[in-house]
């Protein structure tokens, strides 16, 4: 019960009669409040009839209501769940943002000389790999947090690590807009500042701990991954849209999301703590097309380190695909060419077009969400995500084979389409990781696996953009991303071993609602039921009859061809006569 002091009123207002209202009785359950007495109240004189309702409010509300503990408020309250939930997304969401926000503008930064706000030198890199070392900084910082962020969530807590990352991050947005004066300043900042973007481990974690039923969670999961791809990808928008603002100033724009972000996380998220409000496991539960994942009492590390290394390889294998497909490859045979070219001519696709070709793909995460639900019915997760790493090699192919052509404006249109339309596909082996992982994973050690998760995304990302880069400055364009095809490949191999998981496969069919036993029926009989065998239709009728008084189904029995009764047809008409009472009876 909640004591709480109003300054309006002091304690030893409300008289002895008044706390007794809440004692509770021998088996635990508080008794009626007793009728509020004003002849009984401690002196409060109040005549104003505004005064007169707050003091009725007050006692009701001190002697009469019964509140839970707010971690309780994630089973109980579908709205504190779902605001909970959602600032947990927008957190991982505005972390992702400011995490590659400037991205469309590292290629600007290296030139020296293309903007007042370039690097004098980006020594001893060349073109293409500064201008991947420069996102790489970040990321090797993420992925280092990442090993150790989920595993000190799982000890102090799922909320208090978002809140320290969510505002530390905002502080280093302010601090690398200060130190963008060189390159290698802008490279230190970028490294320190990574250690606190890496929360995605902790978001998934949280969904681990909140949801008990496996469908919606993947479901969750998938979600809170699309979130964190689209802020990868999207979070680009920012710096087209300031372009005339200078190449670092949506660095201010990135550290007020997070300071909105991290508010948002103290109002809404509710920690969920060590106990959870189950709900009561009944009758109802059972009938539902959903089943609650039971977690393992130890990690599967031959599991485990087949999905890491899977997601290594897609991570390298989707380098291929974005960003080598978009930078160098269109921005050589669209733009470079022909602006380099004595004499130069009018490009076919302009620098703010290629800008905004990059981080609108973001948008297409949206539908890549939506369908992998639809996709992990029919193909199962591990099912999904083979076939998102050969979505992504079959588009990395078919990129490299236009840009290969004639640059023309049918060729850039057509470049543009296999893109768009191919990218949605290309998400899924990112969108599955996480909901392989979290089935392994035991109570306690969820925030650890999925650090892992991160950590590995987060390298793969980090490194293999940078070293293509170098290998494109050395060895070509074409030979970069073809070697990413290869990883691609390599990876849809690695994790089709875990597409007959029994966790991760395609999820067997299950029996009509009709044909699935309660736990208080007989298995035996229930089994009889339904395979149609001739049994005492007393026990049929009460079986149904109690179904009916709970609003489930009646069993259903097997209708048998002649073949099999033909020998049982005495029995079936003695069976028979017994029935005319019971049906009489149930009219």
């Amino acid at each position: 019960f909640l004591h709480h002091n109003f300054s309006d009123f002091d304690a030893n207002m409300v008289s002895q009669e008044d706390e007794e209202c809440v004692e509770l009785t021998a088996s635990g359950e508080p008794e009626e409040a007793k009728p509020f007495d004003e002849s009984k109240s401690s002196g409060i004189r109040i005549d104003d009839s505004v005064g007169e309702t707050w003091r009725i409010k007050y006692h009701t509300w001190r002697n009469q209501r019964y509140v839970l503990p707010r971690k309780f408020r994630l089973r109980t309250e579908e709205n504190a769940r779902k605001y909970s939930v959602w600032s947990v997304n927008f957190i991982i969401l505005a972390s992702a943002v400011n995490t590659k926000m400037l991205n469309p503008n590292f290629a600007i930064m290296c030139t020296p000389g293309a903007h007042e706000d370039s690097f004098d030198s980006t020594e001893p890199f060349g073109f293409n790999s500064a201008t991947y070392f420069l996102p790489m900084t970040t990321l090797i910082g993420v992925a280092i947090s990442s090993v150790f962020i989920g595993k000190l969530s799982d000890r102090y807590g799922r909320k208090i690590l978002l809140l320290i990352l969510g505002w530390i991050s905002a502080a280093g947005s302010i601090v690398k807009f200060y130190t963008s004066g060189t390159f290698w300043g802008f490279c230190l900042s970028n490294f320190i500042f990574g250690f606190f973007l890496g929360n995605l481990p902790v978001g998934m974690a949280y969904v681990g701990d909140i949801e008990p039923s496996k469908k919606k969670k993947d479901e969750m999961l998938g979600a809170l991954v699309g979130m964190f791809v689209l802020g990868n990808s999207g979070g680009g928008i920012i710096a087209v849209l300031m372009n005339d603002s200078g190449l670092f100033a949506p660095l201010w724009v990135g550290a007020g999301i997070m300071v909105i972000a991290a508010i948002t996380t103290h109002v809404y998220m509710i920690e969920p703590g060590d106990e959870v409000l189950e709900p009561g496991v009944d009758e109802k539960l059972i009938l539902t097309d959903d089943e609650d994942i039971i977690r393992p009492d130890i990690i599967d590390k031959k599991t485990l380190w087949n999905i890491v290394g899977g997601a290594i390889l897609d991570n390298i294998g989707s380098t291929g695909l974005f960003p080598l497909c978009l930078s160098p490859l269109a921005l050589t045979e669209f733009y470079s060419d022909f602006v380099g070219a004595n004499p130069p001519q009018d490009p076919i696709m302009t620098i703010t077009a290629y800008q905004w070709l990059s981080v609108c793909v973001a948008l297409l995460v949206i539908p890549a969400t939506q369908m992998t639900p639809y996709c992990f019915v029919k193909l199962g997760v591990a099912g999904t995500c083979v076939f998102g790493n050969f979505c992504t090699a079959v588009v990395t192919g078919l990129l490299l084979l236009i840009g290969n052509l004639p640059s023309t404006t049918l060729a850039f249109g057509f470049f543009v389409a296999v893109m768009y339309g191919g990218f949605p596909f290309t998400v899924f082996s990112q969108l599955t990781t996480g909901p392989m992982l979290d089935s392994i994973a035991p109570e306690d050690k969820i925030g650890f696996v999925q650090g892992l998760n991160n950590a590995a995304m987060n390298f793969g990302m980090a490194l293999a953009p940078w070293a293509f880069g170098i290998l494109a400055d050395y060895a070509g364009t074409n030979v970069s991303i073809g070697i990413a095809i290869g990883f691609s490949l390599l990876a849809a191999l690695a994790n089709s071993p875990l597409m007959w998981h029994p966790l991760m496969g395609r999820p067997k069919q299950k029996a009509p609602l009709a044909q699935r036993k309660l736990p208080s029926e007989d298995e035996e009989l229930f089994k009889k039921i339904v395979d149609g065998e001739v049994i005492d239709p007393e026990l049929a009728f009460q079986i149904n009859q109690e179904r009916g008084f709970h609003g489930k189904p009646s069993v259903v029995p097997r209708v048998k061809p002649y073949d099999e009764e033909k020998d049982h047809l005495d029995d079936i008409s003695k069976e028979a006569a017994k029935k005319l009472p019971i049906s009489a009876r149930a009219v």
